[in-house]
């Protein structure tokens, strides 16, 4: 989590400069900061202005978002293209391409246009963001506006809870009460929740590593799913604990410890195959509160339209009218359909089919192969790189049970939550380059 402490004593770039020669390098700074501070707190304070006025705010949010975005890269126009830029806008423009062969054979031709430019507009803010977070003081700011947010969130659900339920000591039952009370008067607490925890830990990449910030986390992990009546954040953080250890278990030098590593997991996922094959299907659904059902749909729907799928937001179609309904949870679910099918992976396949899923594909193989490059390689700009992989193992296995995300529909903090994250991740490759560029700049000026 060192990303930067390496770095920050080094002075800035020469390409600092560049556009702003006549003012003073202050100045610059303090707005690419400001700057960078302000976009992970807008995508905090978007739910607390939701809170207080449940409206769609997507447009303001995309306008901010996007302005803050265009102002950085303005900022840092000049700073040289790094090989992780290059390989970045490659992807995202492939992926760009192939969801547009997508759009245009989509059952409603107008309707997804409207998403590929709203998942285009994230890729822009994407590309941007990496840029400026090349940056050390920028990048500092930003990973303490990520801490911050989440806090902010953290907060406003207990506030929200106190408001609802007053003192009351949280129980599950009680937490599903608010939860459906909160539903009610439209705050969404799934994806708020998401976002908190989601907010801290993308800041944890960008800040020296530090004990008192990792047991901030405590707090906030417990609020967002004790309050919510959410069992999702433990499950994914444990699951995802569990996947980083099997990962460095299989890496140790150790055949013992190799094989041992192997072996659990070999019987967790045989296990859990085994479980989801056998159980009878009202258990899976009530395990799954209902979400089982809805990825039954949209693999039908897959299968019906293998290579393009039905197009974006496909499944406000049908989806209700496809679902058994012979369960409560299914019938709970299918009232609230803002999630789609929960789950990005099914969605992508259902809506953009193969061609969609290839390009998603190549955006998850990007991030997974960045973040273990990051964690397992020696690095000059910085000792260690421990968090990205945990995140990106996080975030690639919260997809399989809500829809916003890296394949969501790109309208909420979480989908840019997500990319900002994929920022943070190939923006480091970019600052080793940095250091690599001066250390040569160093030695060729020492050899003169």
């Amino acid at each position: 989590m060192s990303n930067m402490h390496a770095v920050s004593d080094v002075a800035p770039p020469n390409w600092i400069a560049g556009r702003f020669e006549a003012q003073p390098k202050f100045s610059v700074l303090f707005v690419s900061g400001l700057v960078g501070a302000a976009m992970p707190l807008i995508l905090a304070l978007y739910w607390v202005a939701f809170g207080l006025a449940p409206e769609s705010m997507g447009l303001p949010l995309r306008i901010s978002m996007l302005g803050c975005a265009l102002l950085l890269a303005g900022i840092w126009y000049r700073a040289p293209l790094s090989h992780a830029e290059v390989s970045l806008f490659r992807v995202l423009g492939l992926a760009a391409i192939l969801w547009l062969i997508a759009t245009l054979t989509a059952t409603n031709r107008a309707h997804a246009f409207a998403g590929w430019i709203k998942m285009l507009l994230l890729f822009a803010i994407c590309g941007c963001v990496a840029r400026g977070l090349r940056h050390p003081s920028t990048a500092r700011a930003f990973g303490l506006a990520l801490l911050a947010g989440g806090i902010i969130l953290a907060a406003f659900i207990l506030l929200t809870y106190v408001r609802y339920l007053g003192f009351t000591m949280p129980t599950y039952k009680t937490a599903r009460q608010f939860k459906g009370m909160a539903e009610m008067g439209g705050l969404p607490l799934n994806p708020i929740a998401f976002d908190a925890v989601f907010s801290y830990l993308a800041g944890l990449c960008l800040l020296p590593r530090s004990r008192p910030l990792i047991l901030i986390g405590l707090p906030l992990f417990a609020i967002c799913s004790v309050f919510t009546g959410s069992r999702a954040p433990l499950v994914i953080l444990g699951a995802s604990v569990f996947v980083l250890l099997c990962i460095h278990g299989l890496r140790n030098k150790s055949l013992l410890l190799r094989a041992g590593t192997a072996l659990i997991a070999a019987i967790a996922a045989v296990g859990g195959s085994a479980v989801v094959l056998l159980a009878p299907d009202k258990e899976i659904s009530a395990a799954t509160e209902g979400r089982s059902h809805l990825w039954a749909v949209g693999l039908q729907k897959f299968s019906e339209r293998p290579l393009f799928g039905w197009g974006y937001e496909s499944w406000r179609d049908d989806l209700v009218s496809r679902l058994p309904g012979e369960y409560d949870l299914t019938f709970d679910l299918a009232k609230n359909m803002g999630g789609g099918y929960h789950n990005e992976y099914v969605s992508v396949f259902a809506e953009e089919g193969l061609i969609g899923a290839f390009a998603a594909l190549l955006i998850i193989c990007l991030l997974f192969r960045s973040s273990w490059l990051l964690t397992f390689r020696k690095w000059g700009a910085s000792q260690s790189y421990d968090w990205p992989l945990f995140v990106c193992i996080f975030l690639l296995l919260r997809a399989n049970f809500e829809v916003p995300g890296l394949f969501g529909y790109a309208q909420g903090p979480d989908d840019y939550l997500a990319y900002i994250f994929v920022a943070i991740v190939l923006s480091r490759f970019s600052v080793e380059e940095d250091y690599a560029r001066r250390l040569t700049r160093a030695g060729a000026v020492g050899v003169s």
